[in-house]
């Protein structure tokens, strides 16, 4: 789904803490929020929005260190002289290179996905800060980001000035998202959806900006495709994030319409389930043999046993409501439903 900064909605607090931030020149600022909160819709919108600085989107860190010479010498060009004679930056030169093209000029660096990159790439990454005369850093990540610098980038957690998270948007900002998408397509206002088709969607997506999206595009095309003159709540009771009227498990066919999980039946879920969980919650969009490798293979006779057990756990909780699934080529992938993630992230 393309990013568009001017539908940026809601997150008020989030926002004026991350403009304070590069106002006051503070160096290095974290973002976290599940998968669909917003976060790289908010770092084009701040790319799009901050005036009087040298910006710089990185839609993921480079893979090594040296990765941020490529980064910096594409956003501030080479010299023809320095081309000529195969000058160019390496990691211990870089901050000098850097500095001498922003002449006092404040850098702001978006850095997107952080939470995929190594702690050798941050430590890296803390290194040229300290030496950049002016730069403020805000990097964005799932959760895991927080407690990954926590536990083996001291250094750089005690650098960290700026701390935001993205949970959910309420249902007035649920609505204006809504109304900012049709009217950027040229409608006016919600229409063609109702004020109670708008509760249903934020009901059903928990207010994670993505998921509001997509089911607001997929009930458009179905509208457009049925003729109807407006969406209403009823015409989403039947609607699903992933189309999948029937699952089958152990050979019994059952019909797939869960009630939402509440905070008590997720806590009181058996060991396996809630480890599932616990891994999707830190990674969306997994595989049946990515989750059987974090949550542990030792605990079955073979690697295969343990990706059957946890396909049939999965199959479980997709009917009970608690992951979605999405075919992707050959492989099936599943994800916490929002419902559940919303949980997990006010936990």
């Amino acid at each position: 789904m393309k990013i568009d900064p001017k539908l940026f909605t809601g997150y008020e607090e989030q926002v004026k803490a991350a403009l304070s931030h590069v106002e006051n020149r503070h160096k290095i600022a974290m973002v976290t929020g599940s998968t669909g909160a917003g976060k790289t819709h908010l770092l084009k919108w701040l790319e799009s929005t901050l005036e009087r600085s040298a910006k710089l989107y990185v839609s993921k860190p480079p893979a090594q260190p040296e990765g941020f010479v490529d980064i910096f010498t594409s956003l501030f060009g080479i010299g023809i002289m320095d081309r000529l004679f195969g000058r160019k930056p390496n990691l211990y030169t870089l901050p000098k290179y850097i500095n001498s093209h922003l002449r006092g000029t404040h850098l702001v660096f978006l850095l997107d996905e952080a939470h995929e990159t190594d702690r050798n790439v941050l430590e890296w990454l803390r290194v040229l800060l300290d030496q950049i005369d002016s730069a403020s850093l805000i990097m964005a990540g799932l959760p895991n980001l927080e407690s990954k610098v926590r536990d083996e980038l001291q250094t750089l957690d005690q650098r960290i000035t700026t701390r935001i998270t993205l949970t959910a948007l309420d249902r007035a900002n649920t609505r204006a998202l809504i109304r900012k998408r049709i009217e950027a397509a040229g409608g006016t206002d919600v229409r063609p959806f109702t004020d109670s088709a708008v509760d249903m969607i934020y009901s059903r997506t928990g207010g994670f900006p993505r998921e509001i999206l997509k089911m607001c595009d997929r009930l458009v095309h179905e509208a457009v495709e049925k003729n109807w003159d407006a969406i209403e709540a009823a015409n989403i009771e039947e609607y699903r994030e992933v189309p999948q009227p029937k699952v089958r498990v152990e050979e019994a066919t059952v019909t797939f319409s869960p009630k939402p999980p509440t905070q008590d039946t997720i806590d009181n879920l058996p060991f396996k389930q809630r480890q599932i969980l616990e891994s999707l919650e830190k990674t969306d969009w997994l595989t049946p043999t990515a989750i059987a490798e974090q949550t542990g293979v030792e605990d079955y006779a073979t690697k295969q046993h343990a990706i059957r057990s946890i396909n049939n756990i999965l199959h479980r909780l997709m009917i009970d409501g608690f992951v979605q699934r999405e075919s992707r080529g050959k492989a099936f992938m599943y994800a916490l439903t929002p419902n559940v993630r919303t949980r997990f992230v006010q936990k």
